[in-house]
Formats: structure tokens, sequence, C-alpha cells
């Protein structure tokens, strides 16, 4: 029986050491459906180039148990360039999660927000997203994402 319990020990550490040594352990898990991303991208800004016909979502980490709720803003992108498709949250799933190790919830370990798009026609449109709770307290905040706003250029060929 003392053996047995040994083991059992031996192998929990062994887990929590792995876990330690891997660092943060997240995987993604679906929360609001299952919304294909197509080509993910996931830079704070800047020029994005697809091809017509394209599936493609950006990737915009957010704390949306501190308000931090992404959308897109107006002025919207061209629709004969570019044609929203969904978007949807994918909240990060820690280990402290997993209920086999006692975990009461990772509050606060934050997610993804993917806006998903499919290029229509060539040309070049302007996608904004941004996160309206912040804007109206102005500034960041520790924790939160470093900019309210995110600008894309998309060029589609």
């Amino acid at each position: 029986m003392k053996r047995r319990w040994r083991r059992v020990l031996l192998t929990v550490a062994a887990v929590l050491a792995v876990a330690a040594a891997v660092g943060v352990v997240a995987v993604h898990k679906m929360t609001t459906g299952k919304l294909d991303h197509g080509t993910v991208f996931t830079q704070a800004s800047g020029q994005l180039t697809v091809k017509t016909g394209e599936l493609f979502s950006i990737d915009v980490f957010a704390y949306r148990e501190a308000g931090d709720n992404w959308t897109t803003a107006t002025p919207t992108p061209d629709p004969a360039i570019v044609q929203a498709t969904g978007d949807e949250y994918v909240d990060n799933f820690g280990i402290k999660d997993l209920p086999v190790l006692g975990g009461t919830g990772n509050l606060g370990t934050g997610g993804h927000y993917y806006f998903t798009f499919r290029a229509q026609n060539p040309g070049s449109t302007t996608i904004t997203l941004h996160v309206a709770y912040r804007d109206e307290l102005g500034g960041t905040f520790s924790g939160g994402p470093d900019q309210t706003k995110r600008q894309f250029t998309i060029d589609v060929h």
C-alpha cells in the first residue's frame, strides 16, 4: 500500500515538475462555436496580404473578464474586397482548470478574439478593431492590451 501511494505521489510530482519547466500550459478551448479561422494573423497592426477567396482571421489577445471586448470599428471594411464571416472569443484553458488537479478555475488567463473574413476581390481596404471599454476609460491598464485600437490594411491579390 505504501509503494502504491509513493508511486502516485511521484507521478503527481513529475507532472507538476514538467508543467513548471514548460511554463504556463495553455490550450485553446472553443467557447462560442466552431468557427473556421482560416489563415490566422497575430500581429498587432500593419499590412496583411491575402489571395482572392482566402479565409483569414485576425487574432487579438484579450482579458474579456476585465472588459476587453474587442469589436470591428467603423468604418467597416469594403465588403466588395473582404466580407466579414464572423467572430468568436476562445478562452485560454490552463492546467489549473483541470478538476483532477483540484483546480478551482483559471479566471484571468485571458483568451483570443478571432475576427474572420473572406477575401472577395482584388483591392485594398482597412480593418480597424477596437476595445470600447478601454477607449472609454482612456489609456491602457496593466495586464491589458498594449493598445485600444488595431488597424490593418488588407491587400487582396
